[in-house]
């Protein structure tokens, strides 16, 4: 049985007609996939998983949760989000924001709270047992920017989950035995999608003894080739009192299959990993904007002379000043520019450029009028921020890169220059 079978029987779900789909709920399902794999790769202690549980929070209603740790030290109960960009949120703010350079940004619902809901319907279930929640962001090309007090809960990327939960584990006791996981997980698969049972060799297997050897991979592989040249050694053991040649035979048995076994394991890991490496290929975004144009004008551009001054308890004053310092280029603020800014709890602000406070000829490439050397942005108010402090970070919008001449050629547009990161 193929890794994508195993988590068809977990899950009841066809990653392979997801990735034909790829839409939110796709990429959900392969951010669940992701983090199954991980944690049987890397699970430390006794443990069993279950995925996509529907737990009943009343006589009509349901909550489901990602993915369901039954481990020796407790339940462990994880949200998945298989996001990309810069996250920013704390654990007690009601949204959080999903930040992108060249992207709209997006807020979604604190995963933490939503987890939470999660965690009570469990309660209902389980009193008296400790229960742990864990928000994991399972895209590589995600940067977490979370603040989070509270010592029961983990947010991480998936590179971290095996560091994460190794410390967790090893500073929590043990409460269940191999008897009182089996327990749960039989009275927690009524709420699963894993229906259909799974036979080896004419007989109905357990969970793990179907599940960990397809996920666990090399590792298991070198054990099961250790146990066969155990094997063969035992057996020349038995061979000494044997005829000479017969302890020979049984030498040279050992030997060969010890190779055998050994070859056929790097062979069917090689083949395994290979797929998952085109398996995920096929997974990559493909509406990936070139970021080129936007790290170039960048390192063209000199940002000197910034400002961030308290005005009132609810506004602060920015100015800056912008020098380019490359004389091939040049640049246009456009009449859609905007002022991006980003405070320390995540929300994201924007702030119109032009107007009264800022004038634009674009006939001489000028920003401001005679008042104003050439490159001073205009002194602007940001509203809605009543501690300097708390900006973590702005940028300017709908810029657009020329290459100076007569024509004063438009290279790029719609990019943006960096121009204040705490």
């Amino acid at each position: 049985m193929d890794i994508k079978n195993t988590y068809r029987q977990l899950t009841s779900i066809d990653i392979e007609e997801q990735k034909q789909i790829w839409d939110e709920r796709g990429k959900g399902y392969y951010g669940e996939y992701l983090l199954f794999c991980e944690l049987y790769k890397s699970l430390l202690g006794c443990g069993k998983i279950l995925m996509n549980l529907n737990i009943p929070v009343s006589d009509s209603n349901t909550t489901e949760i990602d993915l369901l740790l039954i481990h020796e030290t407790g339940l462990y109960v994880f949200e998945i989000k298989h996001y990309k960009g810069t996250i920013y949120g704390d654990d007690t703010g009601a949204v959080w924001t999903q930040y992108f350079r060249t992207t709209k940004n997006n807020t979604f619902r604190n995963p933490i709270e939503q987890n939470k809901y999660h965690i009570e319907a469990l309660r209902g279930m389980f009193s008296n047992t400790p229960i742990y929640s864990c928000i994991v962001f399972t895209n590589s090309e995600c940067d977490i920017r979370v603040t989070n007090c509270n010592k029961e809960i983990d947010v991480c990327a998936l590179r971290d989950i095996k560091r994460i939960l190794g410390y967790r584990f090893s500073n929590t006791a043990n409460i269940f035995s191999l008897e009182d996981i089996d327990k749960i997980f039989v009275k927690l698969t009524a709420y699963s999608q894993m229906q259909e049972s799974v036979i080896i060799h004419g007989v109905e297997a357990d969970f793990l003894s179907w599940v960990q050897p397809v996920i666990a991979g090399l590792e298991n592989k070198k054990l099961e080739v250790e146990k066969e040249k155990q094997y063969w050694i035992e057996q020349k053991e038995r061979a000494k009192a044997s005829k000479d040649t017969g302890i020979v035979i049984n030498v040279i048995l050992a030997i060969v299959c010890a190779i055998i076994t050994l070859v056929v394991t790097i062979c069917i890991v090689q083949i395994n990993n290979k797929k998952l490496a085109e398996f995920e290929q096929k997974f990559l975004h493909i509406d990936e904007i070139d970021n080129k144009y936007i790290d170039d004008l960048n390192s063209y551009v000199e940002i000197s002379n910034v400002s961030l001054v308290p005005l009132t308890d609810d506004a602060v004053s920015f100015k800056a000043r912008i020098n380019m310092t490359n004389d091939t280029y040049g640049i246009l603020i456009t009449q859609e520019a905007k002022y991006i800014v980003m405070t320390t709890s995540g929300k994201v602000m924007e702030y119109d450029v032009f107007g009264k406070y800022l004038k634009y000829n674009k006939n001489s490439n000028t920003i401001g009028g005679t008042n104003r050397l050439y490159g001073d942005l205009a002194e602007i108010q940001f509203y809605g921020i009543s501690d300097i402090n708390d900006i973590s970070y702005i940028k300017i919008t709908e810029i657009e890169l020329l290459k100076m001449g007569t024509s004063k050629t438009v290279i790029k547009d719609e990019l943006e220059i960096e121009l204040y990161c705490k």
